[in-house]
């Protein structure tokens, strides 16, 4: 469904006297409700991309500064780098459930920013180490800051768009993950050109670049980013209008100034069992792309490739990913049917992890590597389909975090899949990632069908009802236990 289609479908009830005239979505303007959401979309979704594009290199560009120089550097066994790997998430998990909930008490335009700044700080200081305990600890803290970032981006983005417009946004947020790969690789290239420069060794300049370039863009973002509708300088009265209708009409979601802080709601994040079925979902997608995208250069050595042919040889793959995440979030958007949309990414990665194994024609591998960019669908489809999910803007915020810091234990498991010894086919990596999707489709489905049998019972008990039809609704603190709240499937 398109923007506008959706938005001045959305209302069907009236609104009551403070709204414009009693006015209702579907009264306005189409126009003016395009030009709406095209604003939003100008203002919000360039700062997300950059920034987390600049997040995804930095966490990521040791896989690059390894094929380049680091390991040698440093003398590290292969021991300590697949640590180095590990320990990042380590300080990701501990912080990110608190950071998000510290998220709902201040504000995401001051907040996110200063993440931003002080993660591209470390990052930038990462070039100074000496030793696999720096490096260590540079990684560790890289983590530790960086946690509350992706889940609070997440968060600050659903709190402007309404679920039926969220898949494309959130698709073209994560397709960065794949620019990530291809053009982490070729700045890194780039990058190492400054070999020896000021007696510099190239993989220290990819850590001072990379780094600096995140801190300042973390130092324009906060002349930029906007917190909620209500307090966007760049809308007028009638479009902060259109966005307010449009949240209620779809989620009964107040105004986040008004909604306040809620204790009640976010104890109920934590005793929400679904939440711990998503965990269970996010880190059995995140193991396998976490550990393609720490290890791929790496990987393609196996295929005959060295340095920096290896860090350019793996760009094409990412590249392919980016185009199939925009494809699926426009799909998703348009269609629907989130789950089979996560269904579909697994099981094409299943087999290209299948062929990858059974494969010995270095061709046919490196084929397969641009089917394992399928890899990417489930985890930006579960971003849309989380936050759908999850009603009450603090218990979101909560269970947002929760998720994020349980699945990235994923992520510290990640760094420990494609081990040295296990080259050059790394048989036994792509196993433990084919068994990590066994699980996340067994989970998905559990929670595919609880959403359609509470949906079912509700509209048996209290009467069908429209996903966009919460108007006039106060959802309270059971959030989307509330009779009248539907889950999207």
């Amino acid at each position: 469904m398109s923007d506008e289609k959706y938005a001045s479908s959305a209302g069907s009830k009236s609104v009551d006297a403070h709204d414009e005239a009693g006015m209702t979505l579907d009264q306005y303007d189409p126009a003016v409700v395009q030009r709406t959401w095209r604003k939003v979309d100008l203002h919000l979704m360039p700062v997300a991309v950059i920034l987390y594009l600049s997040a995804y290199i930095d966490r990521a560009n040791i896989g690059n500064a390894k094929v380049l120089g680091l390991a040698k550097g440093l003398n590290l066994t292969d021991g300590q780098y697949n640590w180095a790997l590990s320990i990042f998430f380590i300080g990701y998990v501990i912080f990110e459930t608190p950071s998000n909930i510290l998220l709902k008490r201040w504000s995401p335009r001051y907040y996110l920013p200063a993440l931003t700044v002080l993660w591209g700080l470390v990052c930038a200081l990462t070039a100074v180490v000496t030793s696999s305990g720096g490096l260590l600890a540079a990684r560790f803290f890289l983590g530790f800051i960086e946690a509350g970032f992706l889940p609070g981006l997440v968060y600050w983005l659903s709190c402007w768009y309404p679920r039926p417009m969220q898949g494309r946004r959130f698709a073209v947020l994560y397709s960065t993950v794949s620019l990530t790969g291809a053009f982490g690789g070729l700045l890194a290239t780039g990058i190492h050109a400054l070999d020896g420069t000021h007696g510099i060794a190239g993989w220290r300049w990819i850590f001072i670049v990379e780094g600096c370039i995140t801190a300042g863009l973390g130092l324009l973002a906060f002349l930029v980013m906007t917190s909620y509708p209500t307090t966007a300088s760049f809308l007028n009265e009638t479009e902060k209008r259109i966005i307010a209708l449009s949240n209620a009409a779809d989620r009964a979601q107040q105004e986040h100034e008004a909604e306040g802080f809620s204790s009640v709601q976010i104890r109920s994040a934590f005793t929400d069992w679904r939440v711990y079925l998503w965990s269970v979902v996010f880190i059995t997608t995140y193991i396998p792309v976490y550990s393609v995208i720490l290890s791929l250069p790496s990987v393609v050595t196996g295929l005959g490739y060295e340095g920096t042919r290896a860090t350019l040889m793996a760009c094409p793959p990412y590249g392919f990913g980016f185009v199939i995440v925009l494809i699926a979030g426009w799909t998703a958007d348009r269609y629907g049917k989130l789950f089979w949309h996560y269904v579909l990414g697994a099981v094409v990665t299943m087999g290209a992890l299948i062929v990858l194994m059974a494969a010995e024609n270095l061709v046919a591998r490196y084929v397969m590597f641009f089917l394992v960019m399928f890899m990417f669908i489930p985890i930006s489809t579960c971003w849309t389909w989380l936050s759908s999910n999850v009603a009450g803007s603090n218990k979101r915020a909560a269970a947002t975090g929760i998720v994020f810091s349980i699945g990235n234990i994923g992520g510290a498991v990640s760094g420990q899949i494609y081990r040295a010894e296990w080259a050059p086919r790394y048989v036994q990596g792509h196993a433990i990632n084919l068994g990590c999707y066994v699980l996340a489709l067994l989970s998905g489905a559990a929670l595919w069908y609880s959403y359609k049998y509470d949906n079912a019972q509700r509209d048996r008990e209290h009467g069908a009802k429209k996903h966009a039809d919460l108007i006039g609704e106060d959802l309270g603190d059971l959030g989307d236990r509330h009779p009248s709240f539907r889950y999207y499937v």
